[in-house]
């Protein structure tokens, strides 16, 4: 894969701070509340969105698998780059892939193919570690297949993951073999010792690891984007977060932002799913950064 440049990662900031200027001076804190998304709107445009071009199996699980979007002739540049975008939910079998389909949507008019796996989850057999884990695996695997037989730019790919898949998405940037041009964390959850608790979302971060922190802190480590090794310079980082988000609070961007200097946090307004709903601002800075990370005018 051809490096991430000096010039790019310069301009990649350039626009984060021009983004983050834009948000403060976008109105009051009461604006911002009045303009959060919720879940069922998110699900509702899921259930109007296109379905995807390919369903592609990677495993004879249920759940593995992953939908593939590419582009038509004359809203790309060939060979068109590439978003493998993983979908939060707490790492509940409840949540799937589908709602991500607007956003999904959202960037394949952008002229990027789009690769959205499905994967073992709690409540799923297997799902947890390390199932989960190996699912992110076998489907970057099964991307880079799908690159070559579609005639996808295998220099150009970004990991995109929101809330539980910005987690997902960190991790599987920093394992062997996997290159890519960049990651953006939407609310992804980093950290997650700080981020376990009895209740919420935070509830289903023991079932994920197997057991508490206390129990078993090296598998925490390790697991834990905030905790391991750090991406570094190669791989530009750009976490995402909602000014208003009461699901990940801004310290577990922060957490990442402490292990890694070279990331960039970006503020945006709305809530949680404001950052997976193409009709808001917040979307509109996400594309912005997607589009620049991927050379696309």
């Amino acid at each position: 894969m051809a490096p991430v440049t000096p010039n790019l990662r310069k301009i990649t900031r350039i626009l984060i701070l021009m983004m983050a200027m834009a948000a403060a001076h976008d109105g009051p804190a009461t604006d911002h509340l009045a303009a959060q998304v919720s879940f069922p709107e998110v699900a509702n445009a899921a259930a109007r969105a296109p379905s995807a071009d390919l369903v592609v199996p990677y495993g004879r699980a249920e759940p593995q698998f992953g939908e593939l979007r590419i582009p038509p002739p004359g809203t790309r540049s060939d060979p068109p780059p590439v978003v493998m975008l993983l979908h939060g939910g707490c790492w509940l079998d409840r949540y799937g892939v589908d709602h991500v389909a607007p956003i999904a949507e959202a960037l394949r008019s952008a002229g990027m193919a789009v690769w959205a796996p499905e994967y073992r989850r709690i409540g799923d057999e297997g799902g947890g570690i390390p199932g989960t884990f190996d699912d992110l695996r076998a489907g970057w695997q099964t991307l880079l297949s799908l690159v070559a037989a579609h005639q996808l730019d295998p220099d150009r790919i970004l990991l995109m993951g929101h809330s539980a898949g910005g987690h997902l998405a960190l991790w599987l940037a920093g394992e062997s073999g996997v290159r890519v041009r960049g990651v953006l964390s939407l609310a992804g959850i980093t950290d997650l010792e700080a981020y376990h608790a009895p209740a919420g979302c935070g509830a289903s971060v023991s079932p994920l690891m197997g057991g508490t922190p206390a129990a078993i802190p090296e598998t925490y480590r390790q697991h834990s984007p905030a905790t391991r090794a750090p991406l570094g310079p190669a791989t530009p980082v750009t976490l995402v977060i909602g000014q208003d988000d009461a699901i990940v609070p801004e310290t577990q961007a922060r957490a990442y932002r402490d292990r890694d200097p070279h990331a960039a946090v970006l503020a945006v307004p709305g809530g949680h799913f404001d950052l997976i709903a193409p009709w808001t601002p917040a979307w509109s800075s996400i594309l912005g950064l997607t589009r620049n990370l991927l050379g696309i005018p």
